[in-house]
This record gives structure tokens, C-alpha cells and sequence, in this order.
């Protein structure tokens, strides 16, 4: 007598096969964002850019009167080392 498969074993392989698939399935459902969340996320990236480009450019303003300060402060203290050396008289 030779073993034959079991009637039931193509449904068997039929059902584990679906099970597989509904697995999958649901693993990438639950890995999907939806457009909303998606749309929102950027959003925020956006907006976090757009703070750090504010700063960035606040930062730059601040740099340049700094540069301007010491423009000023460096050409005092030539005026004063012009005095105290008699080099510019």
C-alpha cells in the first residue's frame, strides 16, 4: 500500500497559504502610514526648517554687528597706538 497524500492535504496547503498571505497583508497595513500622517509629518519638517533658517539668519545679523563693533574698537585702538607711538603724527 502506498502512502497517498491526504484528500485534504491540497486544502491544507491552500489554507496555509492564505494564512501567509494574510500575514503579509497585515504586516504591511501596519507598516503604511496614511497620506494625512504623511502630509503632517513634513509639515512639521517644514516648519522646524523654516525656524532654523529664522535663527540662522538672526545669527547672521548678530555676526555682522559684531563685525561692525570690532571694525569700530580696531580702529580706536590704531588711533591709540598711533598716539602712544608717535607714528602717526
Amino acid at each position: 500500500m502506498t502512502n497517498s497524500p491526504e484528500p485534504n492535504q491540497p486544502e491544507r496547503d491552500l489554507r496555509r497559504r492564505f494564512r501567509e498571505m494574510d500575514w503579509r497583508v497585515q504586516r504591511l497595513e501596519a507598516t503604511q502610514m496614511p497620506a494625512k500622517s504623511i502630509d503632517e509629518a513634513f509639515q512639521q519638517v517644514y516648519d522646524e526648517l523654516d525656524e532654523l533658517q529664522d535663527k540662522s539668519d538672526a545669527m547672521r545679523s548678530d555676526i555682522s554687528a559684531i563685525k561692525a563693533d570690532l571694525a569700530r574698537v580696531e580702529g580706536k585702538i590704531d588711533i591709540i597706538l598711533q598716539h602712544l607711538t608717535g607714528l602717526g603724527s
